[in-house]
């Protein structure tokens, strides 16, 4: 189950049960440029133990093993495979780049952390089966808050039960659910363009390969969410799980942290455990719902879960859910507040000293174009940062840098972004509403801004704000 749980339960080995081990592990240093984003994937170490994980986590780490604040760095997510098993809910994946991604293919997703730090913890006998012959891999996404180059370490403890201990242990598979399936960058932009209250929903089908029952489950979201829902759509769409977010106090470094480079996440996220198990049967769906409020826009967000399966073919179809269902880090556990919070991703600038700054838009006169005219992007600057359009104008974004670069909403009327492109591929996007557009790249955030000014009576629908 991916929630966060007290440090204590991670047993240390002693002479009285030495198959039960606590293990750590670290990969690095990754360094990140000053005031940017770093998408990557590394091979991970591991133990040459074979027995059961029931316990893991992650942090970032200087080389002496302090934990490093996000003022420096914030490890944004991170996800663990196993590259020689195949993935219960995905045949192949795509790269950051939206290219097929070889290392990643077919890999089995087994545990990931985002910025609220979730951490593996399973029902008492059940376990992920680890081997001395498995192949990890890292796919990480690191955010530099300084504007110069920094490093640390990613480093992760995971408890393994082998040997005799090992004796009755059940082995779980992991479902990796996603909104955005087989994707190593899974994002998708809520526009944000309903009243105060509404909701956004993205839904996900998954057919589940075995009988068996689902002892563990948690999730993953950014700023913006309501929350994350398990149903089965064969069971008269019953929910089965949820994972709900809590928000940091306006106090929290969450919100304070500058540059503002994303939307805050939450700090923490419920989780369900049952040691019974949930029943679910071969063939059957489950399926993910992702909500988000709709009242302003969220950018870049993503709508994940995962849950352990132990298989078993006694389990029986829409039976009823056993009564032992736990709820943990649910709302009022969690020093935090409810939310949605509502947040106002401001543009970022750089001051004649190199340093961050919030701007309203980027320097430069602004240059009105007609609908259908392209922009062109280049290694950390846009061709045209300040443009204006008539309302129901397309623009078109080419991407001609050598590095990877989208064009995202930090705020303005509606949310869209882009996928991470470059080779001269192209994204466009049609402007329905008046408004400031204040636009960045996400990957360069203080380097690269934008700003498309809509006004005008054009072909779009709607007022603009």
């Amino acid at each position: 189950m991916l929630v966060a749980v007290p440090l204590g339960l991670l047993v240390a080995p002693t002479a009285a049960s030495a198959a039960v081990e606590t293990f750590t592990e670290r990969v690095g240093p990754v360094q990140v440029g000053g005031y940017e984003v770093q998408q990557s994937v590394r091979l991970a170490p591991h133990a040459p133990v074979d027995g059961y994980i029931t316990n893991m986590e992650v942090d970032v780490v200087d080389a002496d093993g302090t934990p490093v604040p996000i003022q420096r760095l914030m490890l944004h997510h991170i996800v663990f495979a196993n590259l020689d098993r195949r993935d219960a809910t995905c045949d192949s994946f795509t790269g950051f780049d939206e290219r097929p991604n070889p290392l990643f293919s077919s890999s089995e997703r087994f545990y990931a952390a985002g910025e609220e730090r979730a951490k593996m913890a399973l029902p008492g006998g059940y376990g992920y089966r680890v081997t001395p012959d498995d192949t990890w891999g890292l796919l990480y996404m690191f955010m530099n808050h300084r504007p110069v180059t920094d490093q640390a370490y990613i480093q992760y403890t995971y408890r393994v039960v082998s040997g005799a201990d090992a004796n009755g242990f059940k082995k779980v598979d992991p479902y990796w659910l996603d909104v955005e399936n087989c994707r190593a960058d899974p994002i998708y932009n809520v526009p944000g363009t309903r009243k105060k209250g509404s909701t956004h929903t993205k839904s996900a089908d998954y057919t589940v390969e075995r009988s068996g029952y689902i002892v563990g489950g948690g999730g993953h979201v950014h700023g913006g969410a309501r929350k994350l829902t398990l149903t089965q759509p064969d069971c008269g769409n019953r929910q089965i799980g949820k994972s709900l977010p809590t928000w940091g106090r306006p106090d929290h470094p969450f919100y304070n942290v500058r540059p503002v480079l994303h939307e805050p996440g939450p700090i923490a996220m419920s989780g369900f455990q049952s040691q019974a198990g949930i029943p679910v049967t071969a063939g059957e769906r489950l399926r993910l719902n992702s909500l988000y409020d709709n009242s302003l826009p969220h950018t870049r967000v993503m709508g994940i879960m995962i849950v352990y399966i132990s298989h078993d073919e006694g389990a029986q179809r829409c039976a009823p859910p056993p009564d032992d269902v736990q709820t943990l880090l649910g709302p009022g556990t969690v020093d935090g507040r409810s939310g949605p919070i509502p947040y106002k991703v401001p543009l970022t600038g750089l001051d004649e000293a190199g340093n961050a700054e919030t701007i309203k838009k980027p320097p430069g006169k602004t240059k009105r174009l007609k609908s259908g005219k392209t922009i062109d992007v280049s290694d950390r600057f846009f061709s045209r940062p300040n443009v204006r359009v008539k309302r129901g104008a397309t623009l078109n974004w080419q991407f001609s840098g050598q590095e990877l670069h989208n064009v995202t909403l930090a705020n303005g009327p509606i949310g869209f972004g882009s996928p991470n492109l470059d080779g001269d591929r192209t994204f466009s996007q049609r402007f329905t509403r008046n408004g400031n557009y204040r636009l960045f790249c996400a990957l360069h955030p203080v380097q690269m801004s934008e700003r498309v000014v809509v006004r005008g009576r054009g072909k779009g629908k709607g007022k603009g704000g």
